[in-house]
Protein backbone atom coordinates (compact mmCIF):
# COMPACT_ATOMS: atom_id res chain seq x y z
CA UNK A 1 0.00 0.00 0.00
CA UNK A 2 1.53 3.28 -1.18
CA UNK A 3 1.58 6.77 0.36
CA UNK A 4 0.25 5.68 3.76
CA UNK A 5 1.92 4.26 6.85
CA UNK A 6 -0.58 1.44 7.39
CA UNK A 7 -0.48 -1.42 9.89
CA UNK A 8 -2.15 -3.83 7.47
CA UNK A 9 -0.81 -5.05 4.13
CA UNK A 10 -4.11 -5.47 2.35
CA UNK A 11 -7.89 -5.49 2.57
CA UNK A 12 -8.05 -9.01 3.99
CA UNK A 13 -5.76 -8.15 6.91
CA UNK A 14 -7.90 -5.08 7.65
CA UNK A 15 -11.06 -7.20 7.78
CA UNK A 16 -9.45 -9.71 10.16
CA UNK A 17 -8.23 -6.93 12.48
CA UNK A 18 -11.64 -5.23 12.64
CA UNK A 19 -13.56 -8.47 13.15
CA UNK A 20 -11.34 -9.30 16.11
CA UNK A 21 -11.85 -5.80 17.54
CA UNK A 22 -15.65 -5.92 17.30
CA UNK A 23 -15.88 -9.44 18.74
CA UNK A 24 -13.73 -8.32 21.69
CA UNK A 25 -16.48 -5.83 22.61
CA UNK A 26 -19.28 -8.38 22.25
CA UNK A 27 -20.56 -7.44 18.79
CA UNK A 28 -21.95 -10.35 16.78
CA UNK A 29 -21.60 -10.89 13.01
CA UNK A 30 -24.63 -10.09 10.88
CA UNK A 31 -25.06 -11.43 7.34
CA UNK A 32 -27.58 -10.23 4.80
CA UNK A 33 -28.70 -10.73 1.23
CA UNK A 34 -27.04 -8.91 -1.65
CA UNK A 35 -30.35 -7.30 -2.58
CA UNK A 36 -33.54 -5.81 -1.13
CA UNK A 37 -36.84 -4.54 -2.47
CA UNK A 38 -36.33 -1.29 -4.36
CA UNK A 39 -38.92 0.56 -2.24
CA UNK A 40 -36.68 0.31 0.84
CA UNK A 41 -34.09 2.54 -0.78
CA UNK A 42 -36.23 4.89 -2.82
CA UNK A 43 -38.23 5.80 0.31
CA UNK A 44 -35.02 6.65 2.18
CA UNK A 45 -32.88 8.14 -0.59
CA UNK A 46 -31.58 11.01 1.54
CA UNK A 47 -30.03 8.49 3.92
CA UNK A 48 -27.91 6.98 1.14
CA UNK A 49 -24.37 8.03 0.25
CA UNK A 50 -25.25 7.78 -3.46
CA UNK A 51 -28.59 8.46 -5.16
CA UNK A 52 -27.94 5.81 -7.81
CA UNK A 53 -29.72 2.53 -7.13
CA UNK A 54 -29.03 -0.52 -9.31
CA UNK A 55 -32.31 -2.35 -9.97
CA UNK A 56 -33.57 -5.57 -11.56
CA UNK A 57 -36.82 -7.56 -11.70
CA UNK A 58 -37.02 -10.93 -9.96
CA UNK A 59 -38.89 -13.89 -11.49
CA UNK A 60 -42.14 -12.68 -9.93
CA UNK A 61 -41.79 -9.26 -11.53
CA UNK A 62 -40.95 -7.52 -8.25
CA UNK A 63 -38.50 -4.62 -8.57
CA UNK A 64 -35.37 -5.38 -6.54
CA UNK A 65 -32.12 -3.51 -5.91
CA UNK A 66 -28.51 -4.44 -5.26
CA UNK A 67 -27.92 -2.97 -1.82
CA UNK A 68 -26.26 0.48 -1.88
CA UNK A 69 -26.35 0.59 1.94
CA UNK A 70 -26.15 -1.86 4.85
CA UNK A 71 -27.78 0.03 7.74
CA UNK A 72 -31.22 0.20 6.08
CA UNK A 73 -31.23 -3.58 5.62
CA UNK A 74 -30.34 -4.15 9.27
CA UNK A 75 -32.97 -1.70 10.54
CA UNK A 76 -35.64 -3.30 8.38
CA UNK A 77 -34.97 -6.79 9.78
CA UNK A 78 -33.94 -6.17 13.38
CA UNK A 79 -36.60 -6.68 16.07
CA UNK A 80 -36.71 -3.84 18.57
CA UNK A 81 -37.22 -4.65 22.24
CA UNK A 82 -36.09 -3.56 25.68
CA UNK A 83 -32.82 -5.35 24.96
CA UNK A 84 -29.81 -4.04 23.01
CA UNK A 85 -28.45 -5.71 19.89
CA UNK A 86 -24.78 -5.23 19.04
CA UNK A 87 -23.99 -6.25 15.47
CA UNK A 88 -21.11 -5.92 13.04
CA UNK A 89 -21.02 -6.61 9.31
CA UNK A 90 -18.59 -7.17 6.47
CA UNK A 91 -20.45 -6.54 3.22
CA UNK A 92 -20.12 -5.25 -0.31
CA UNK A 93 -22.38 -2.42 -1.44
CA UNK A 94 -23.11 -1.55 -5.05
CA UNK A 95 -22.99 1.88 -6.65
CA UNK A 96 -22.65 3.29 -10.17
CA UNK A 97 -20.08 5.67 -11.61
CA UNK A 98 -21.87 8.74 -12.94
CA UNK A 99 -20.00 9.25 -16.21
CA UNK A 100 -19.54 5.64 -17.32
CA UNK A 101 -22.55 4.08 -15.53
CA UNK A 102 -20.14 1.32 -14.53
CA UNK A 103 -21.23 -0.67 -11.46
CA UNK A 104 -18.76 -0.51 -8.58
CA UNK A 105 -18.63 -3.06 -5.77
CA UNK A 106 -17.33 -1.43 -2.58
CA UNK A 107 -16.26 -3.28 0.55
CA UNK A 108 -17.79 -1.79 3.69
CA UNK A 109 -17.39 -2.87 7.31
CA UNK A 110 -19.06 -1.45 10.37
CA UNK A 111 -21.24 -1.98 13.38
CA UNK A 112 -24.64 -1.05 14.78
CA UNK A 113 -25.85 -0.78 18.38
CA UNK A 114 -29.66 -0.89 18.44
CA UNK A 115 -32.04 -0.81 21.41
CA UNK A 116 -31.36 0.84 24.75
CA UNK A 117 -28.67 3.30 23.69
CA UNK A 118 -27.40 5.58 26.45
CA UNK A 119 -24.28 7.62 27.16
CA UNK A 120 -22.09 4.57 27.71
CA UNK A 121 -23.18 2.87 24.47
CA UNK A 122 -22.63 6.10 22.55
CA UNK A 123 -19.16 6.50 24.01
CA UNK A 124 -18.35 2.86 23.28
CA UNK A 125 -19.32 3.17 19.61
CA UNK A 126 -17.26 6.35 19.15
CA UNK A 127 -14.36 4.62 20.92
CA UNK A 128 -14.68 1.65 18.54
CA UNK A 129 -14.74 4.01 15.56
CA UNK A 130 -11.42 5.41 16.76
CA UNK A 131 -10.02 1.95 17.46
CA UNK A 132 -11.10 0.85 13.96
CA UNK A 133 -8.92 3.52 12.38
CA UNK A 134 -6.17 2.87 14.92
CA UNK A 135 -6.11 -0.77 13.77
CA UNK A 136 -5.26 0.54 10.29
CA UNK A 137 -2.86 3.42 11.06
CA UNK A 138 -1.61 5.65 13.87
CA UNK A 139 -2.30 8.72 11.73
CA UNK A 140 -6.04 9.30 11.98
CA UNK A 141 -8.60 11.71 13.42
CA UNK A 142 -12.30 11.56 14.32
CA UNK A 143 -14.33 14.75 13.79
CA UNK A 144 -17.67 14.88 15.60
CA UNK A 145 -20.53 17.22 16.39
CA UNK A 146 -23.99 17.11 17.96
CA UNK A 147 -27.14 17.59 15.90
CA UNK A 148 -29.03 18.46 19.09
CA UNK A 149 -26.91 21.55 19.68
CA UNK A 150 -27.41 22.81 16.13
CA UNK A 151 -31.14 22.03 16.23
CA UNK A 152 -31.41 23.88 19.55
CA UNK A 153 -29.85 27.00 18.06
CA UNK A 154 -32.10 26.86 15.00
CA UNK A 155 -35.17 26.31 17.18
CA UNK A 156 -34.25 29.48 19.07
CA UNK A 157 -34.09 31.25 15.71
CA UNK A 158 -37.78 30.44 15.13
CA UNK A 159 -37.48 29.50 11.45
CA UNK A 160 -39.39 27.09 9.21
CA UNK A 161 -38.14 23.74 7.91
CA UNK A 162 -36.76 24.99 4.58
CA UNK A 163 -34.80 27.81 6.23
CA UNK A 164 -33.52 25.38 8.83
CA UNK A 165 -32.29 22.98 6.12
CA UNK A 166 -30.64 25.87 4.27
CA UNK A 167 -28.79 27.03 7.38
CA UNK A 168 -27.76 23.45 8.20
CA UNK A 169 -26.10 23.28 4.81
CA UNK A 170 -24.26 26.59 5.32
CA UNK A 171 -23.07 25.50 8.77
CA UNK A 172 -21.75 22.32 7.18
CA UNK A 173 -19.84 24.44 4.66
CA UNK A 174 -18.66 26.89 7.38
CA UNK A 175 -20.17 29.55 5.12
CA UNK A 176 -20.60 32.51 7.47
CA UNK A 177 -21.45 34.90 4.62
CA UNK A 178 -24.55 32.96 3.52
CA UNK A 179 -25.49 32.24 7.14
CA UNK A 180 -25.61 35.99 7.78
CA UNK A 181 -27.60 36.67 4.60
CA UNK A 182 -30.14 33.91 5.32
CA UNK A 183 -30.58 34.97 8.94
CA UNK A 184 -31.04 38.61 7.95
CA UNK A 185 -33.60 37.68 5.29
CA UNK A 186 -35.51 35.51 7.80
CA UNK A 187 -35.49 38.28 10.42
CA UNK A 188 -33.59 36.24 13.00
CA UNK A 189 -32.45 37.96 16.19
CA UNK A 190 -28.88 39.28 15.57
CA UNK A 191 -27.72 37.70 18.84
CA UNK A 192 -28.86 34.26 17.66
CA UNK A 193 -27.37 34.90 14.22
CA UNK A 194 -24.01 35.63 15.83
CA UNK A 195 -24.16 32.36 17.79
CA UNK A 196 -25.01 30.35 14.67
CA UNK A 197 -22.02 31.85 12.83
CA UNK A 198 -19.79 31.19 15.82
CA UNK A 199 -20.92 27.56 16.02
CA UNK A 200 -20.08 27.04 12.35
CA UNK A 201 -16.54 28.28 12.99
CA UNK A 202 -15.87 26.06 16.02
CA UNK A 203 -13.17 23.43 15.65
CA UNK A 204 -10.80 21.81 18.13
CA UNK A 205 -10.39 19.44 21.05
CA UNK A 206 -13.14 18.70 23.58
CA UNK A 207 -11.16 20.65 26.15
CA UNK A 208 -11.05 23.73 23.90
CA UNK A 209 -14.56 23.69 22.40
CA UNK A 210 -16.82 22.59 25.30
CA UNK A 211 -16.34 25.84 27.31
CA UNK A 212 -17.17 27.84 24.17
CA UNK A 213 -20.39 25.88 23.65
CA UNK A 214 -21.46 26.69 27.21
CA UNK A 215 -21.04 30.39 26.47
CA UNK A 216 -23.48 30.29 23.54
CA UNK A 217 -26.06 27.79 24.86
CA UNK A 218 -29.59 29.14 24.36
CA UNK A 219 -32.10 26.55 25.59
CA UNK A 220 -32.69 23.11 27.11
CA UNK A 221 -31.83 21.36 23.84
CA UNK A 222 -28.38 22.94 23.59
CA UNK A 223 -27.78 22.31 27.31
CA UNK A 224 -28.65 18.63 26.91
CA UNK A 225 -26.27 18.33 23.95
CA UNK A 226 -23.42 19.90 25.94
CA UNK A 227 -24.04 17.55 28.88
CA UNK A 228 -23.96 14.55 26.54
CA UNK A 229 -20.71 15.73 24.94
CA UNK A 230 -19.17 16.17 28.40
CA UNK A 231 -20.23 12.67 29.48
CA UNK A 232 -18.88 11.13 26.27
CA UNK A 233 -15.62 13.04 26.76
CA UNK A 234 -15.16 11.36 30.15
CA UNK A 235 -15.56 7.91 28.58
CA UNK A 236 -13.15 8.74 25.75
CA UNK A 237 -10.58 9.99 28.26
CA UNK A 238 -10.65 6.62 30.04
CA UNK A 239 -10.17 4.81 26.73
CA UNK A 240 -7.35 7.12 25.68
CA UNK A 241 -8.85 8.26 22.37
CA UNK A 242 -9.05 12.00 23.01
CA UNK A 243 -5.83 12.95 21.24
CA UNK A 244 -7.45 11.82 18.00
CA UNK A 245 -10.82 13.55 18.57
CA UNK A 246 -12.01 16.98 17.43
CA UNK A 247 -15.34 18.75 17.74
CA UNK A 248 -16.23 20.21 14.34
CA UNK A 249 -19.73 21.45 13.51
CA UNK A 250 -19.14 21.11 9.78
CA UNK A 251 -19.92 17.44 10.45
CA UNK A 252 -23.70 17.50 9.94
CA UNK A 253 -25.98 14.75 8.61
CA UNK A 254 -29.58 14.78 7.40
CA UNK A 255 -31.80 16.01 10.25
CA UNK A 256 -34.61 13.69 9.09
CA UNK A 257 -32.52 10.70 10.17
CA UNK A 258 -29.89 11.82 12.70
CA UNK A 259 -30.70 13.33 16.08
CA UNK A 260 -27.59 13.54 18.27
CA UNK A 261 -23.91 12.64 17.88
CA UNK A 262 -22.56 12.42 14.32
CA UNK A 263 -18.96 11.79 13.34
CA UNK A 264 -16.50 11.16 10.51
CA UNK A 265 -13.08 9.53 10.45
CA UNK A 266 -10.08 10.58 8.39
CA UNK A 267 -6.71 8.98 7.68
CA UNK A 268 -3.63 11.05 6.91
CA UNK A 269 -2.93 11.14 3.18
CA UNK A 270 -6.56 10.64 2.08
CA UNK A 271 -8.54 13.87 1.47
CA UNK A 272 -11.99 12.35 2.14
CA UNK A 273 -13.47 10.57 5.14
CA UNK A 274 -13.17 6.77 5.22
CA UNK A 275 -15.48 6.38 8.24
CA UNK A 276 -18.92 7.83 8.87
CA UNK A 277 -21.44 7.33 11.65
CA UNK A 278 -23.85 8.75 14.15
CA UNK A 279 -27.01 8.30 16.15
CA UNK A 280 -30.04 7.72 13.94
CA UNK A 281 -33.11 7.19 16.15
CA UNK A 282 -35.19 9.11 13.60
CA UNK A 283 -34.48 6.47 10.97
CA UNK A 284 -36.02 3.82 13.22
CA UNK A 285 -39.06 6.05 13.71
CA UNK A 286 -39.60 5.94 9.93
CA UNK A 287 -39.88 2.17 10.29
CA UNK A 288 -42.27 2.64 13.25
CA UNK A 289 -39.70 1.19 15.64
CA UNK A 290 -39.32 2.89 19.00
CA UNK A 291 -35.69 2.37 19.86
CA UNK A 292 -32.30 4.02 19.89
CA UNK A 293 -29.57 3.31 17.35
CA UNK A 294 -26.00 4.36 16.71
CA UNK A 295 -23.38 2.94 14.38
CA UNK A 296 -20.71 3.60 11.80
CA UNK A 297 -19.25 2.27 8.56
CA UNK A 298 -15.59 1.95 7.56
CA UNK A 299 -15.10 2.23 3.80
CA UNK A 300 -12.27 -0.28 3.38
CA UNK A 301 -12.82 -0.37 -0.38
CA UNK A 302 -12.36 3.39 -0.51
CA UNK A 303 -9.19 3.19 1.57
CA UNK A 304 -7.66 0.59 -0.72
CA UNK A 305 -8.65 2.46 -3.88
CA UNK A 306 -6.73 5.49 -2.70
CA UNK A 307 -3.76 3.57 -1.41
CA UNK A 308 -3.41 0.93 -4.10
CA UNK A 309 -3.32 2.62 -7.49
CA UNK A 310 -1.87 1.15 -10.71
CA UNK A 311 1.45 2.65 -11.68
CA UNK A 312 0.17 2.72 -15.25
CA UNK A 313 -2.71 5.06 -14.37
CA UNK A 314 -2.85 8.42 -16.12
CA UNK A 315 -3.83 10.01 -12.81
CA UNK A 316 -4.93 8.90 -9.39
CA UNK A 317 -7.79 11.41 -9.35
CA UNK A 318 -9.77 13.12 -12.11
CA UNK A 319 -12.26 15.96 -11.53
CA UNK A 320 -14.91 16.85 -14.12
CA UNK A 321 -16.47 20.32 -14.27
CA UNK A 322 -18.91 22.34 -16.42
CA UNK A 323 -20.01 25.94 -16.99
CA UNK A 324 -21.90 26.01 -13.67
CA UNK A 325 -18.85 25.03 -11.62
CA UNK A 326 -17.49 27.42 -9.01
CA UNK A 327 -13.92 27.64 -10.32
CA UNK A 328 -12.55 28.82 -6.98
CA UNK A 329 -13.87 25.66 -5.31
CA UNK A 330 -12.47 23.59 -8.20
CA UNK A 331 -9.04 25.12 -7.66
CA UNK A 332 -9.27 24.45 -3.92
CA UNK A 333 -10.15 20.80 -4.55
CA UNK A 334 -7.20 20.32 -6.90
CA UNK A 335 -4.89 22.00 -4.39
CA UNK A 336 -6.16 19.75 -1.59
CA UNK A 337 -5.57 16.55 -3.57
CA UNK A 338 -2.17 17.49 -5.01
CA UNK A 339 -0.84 18.68 -1.66
CA UNK A 340 -1.60 15.25 -0.19
CA UNK A 341 0.48 13.61 -2.91
CA UNK A 342 -2.14 12.52 -5.46
CA UNK A 343 -1.68 12.96 -9.20
CA UNK A 344 -4.78 14.95 -10.11
CA UNK A 345 -6.13 16.06 -13.48
CA UNK A 346 -9.16 18.16 -14.49
CA UNK A 347 -11.45 17.76 -17.53
CA UNK A 348 -14.66 19.33 -18.76
CA UNK A 349 -17.62 16.97 -18.51
CA UNK A 350 -17.79 14.82 -21.62
CA UNK A 351 -14.01 14.81 -22.09
CA UNK A 352 -11.38 12.41 -20.76
CA UNK A 353 -13.72 9.42 -21.06
CA UNK A 354 -10.90 6.93 -21.68
CA UNK A 355 -8.73 8.23 -18.87
CA UNK A 356 -7.19 5.56 -16.66
CA UNK A 357 -7.47 6.75 -13.07
CA UNK A 358 -8.11 5.61 -9.53
CA UNK A 359 -11.02 7.86 -8.52
CA UNK A 360 -13.40 10.18 -10.35
CA UNK A 361 -15.16 13.29 -9.02
CA UNK A 362 -17.61 15.80 -10.42
CA UNK A 363 -17.99 19.44 -9.41
CA UNK A 364 -21.67 20.11 -8.71
CA UNK A 365 -21.70 23.90 -8.46
CA UNK A 366 -19.35 24.42 -5.54
CA UNK A 367 -19.48 20.86 -4.19
CA UNK A 368 -17.18 17.95 -4.98
CA UNK A 369 -19.20 14.76 -5.57
CA UNK A 370 -17.67 11.32 -6.00
CA UNK A 371 -18.88 9.39 -9.03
Amino acid sequence: MENLDLKVKNEDEAVIALKELYRTYGYQPYKMSKFEEYDLYVENKNFLVSNDIITFNDFNGKLMALKPDVTLSIIKKVKTSDDTEKLFYHENVYRTLRNTREVREILQMGLECIGEVGIYETGEVICLAAKSLEALTDHYVIDLSHMGFVNGLLSAAGIDFSERAELMNYIKEKNSHDILQTCEKAGIDPAITKKICYTASLWGSFETVLPKLKEISVNAETEEAIQELEAIYEILQINGNCDHMRIDFSVINDMNYYNAIVFQGFVEGIPVNILSGGRYDKLLERFEKKSGAIGFAVYLGLLCQYVISPKTADAQIVIYYDENTDLRELAKAVKRFTETGYRTTVYRKGCGKNLRCGRKYEMNGGRLVEQ
